[in-house]
């Protein structure tokens, strides 16, 4: 897929580590056959085609602007039976609403999303799990944090490849501010020990 149609947004090297991580990761958080699952950035389905194979039939939900990378995804990682058997849902807003699907969700995943998001992206996401997630949910999410004062991005635009930038760049924000975000919300935000296979932190936020 990707010698075929160049960069889309994820490294090659751990492709298929990535997804298979992120699959467990979510089975030791609780997922279910049957749990409802919000992914931001689904990008080219790396995460998606584990999930999608595991989850009941229309309980997995993608939200990705760069909606070349997900024809990408469904055309090399899916048969057509499969799609129609287990019928992923997809929108392609780049505000990360997750109300588009009209549906609560027990689990929202970010997967090096927040890597590449502005404060005010980050927010919107948070909102959206705040207000599309049933009462016991969970939101995992990937970060890079900062080492510094000077690396705590403060700007507002998207940084790295997307549906209007064919520029690479990573992004960190300070630990600190993402838990005064959380708090704000009335949520719960806790690191998950280790890094993951792409070197970055993960984040469990859930409601107080």
């Amino acid at each position: 897929m990707i010698a075929d149609n160049g960069f889309l947004g994820v490294p090659r090297e751990t492709f298929s580590q990535a997804g298979r991580e992120q699959l467990i990761a979510l089975l030791q958080e609780g997922l279910r056959h049957e749990s409802r699952v919000l992914e931001f950035g689904c990008g080219c389905l790396r995460v998606a085609h584990w999930l999608v194979r595991f989850l009941d039939a229309g309980r997995y939900h993608g939200i990705e602007p760069a909606r070349q990378r997900v024809d990408c995804g469904l055309r090399y990682l899916f048969t057509r039976e499969e799609i129609q058997l287990k019928r992923p849902c997809f929108d392609f807003n780049p505000i990360f609403n997750s109300s588009v699907f009209g549906a609560k969700f027990d689990f929202f995943l970010a997967r090096s999303i927040w890597t590449h998001a502005s404060k005010p992206q980050i927010e919107a996401t948070l909102d959206s799990f705040l207000r599309d997630a049933a009462p016991a949910a969970t939101f995992l999410a990937s970060y890079l944090p900062a080492r510094s004062p000077d690396e705590d991005y403060q700007g507002t635009q998207w940084v790295g490849t997307s549906h209007e930038s064919d520029t690479p760049g990573v992004i960190r924000h300070a630990f600190p501010w993402i838990l005064d975000q959380c708090r704000k919300r009335g949520l719960n935000c806790d690191e998950i020990a280790g890094l993951d296979c792409d070197h970055q932190l993960w984040l469990r936020i859930r409601r107080q």
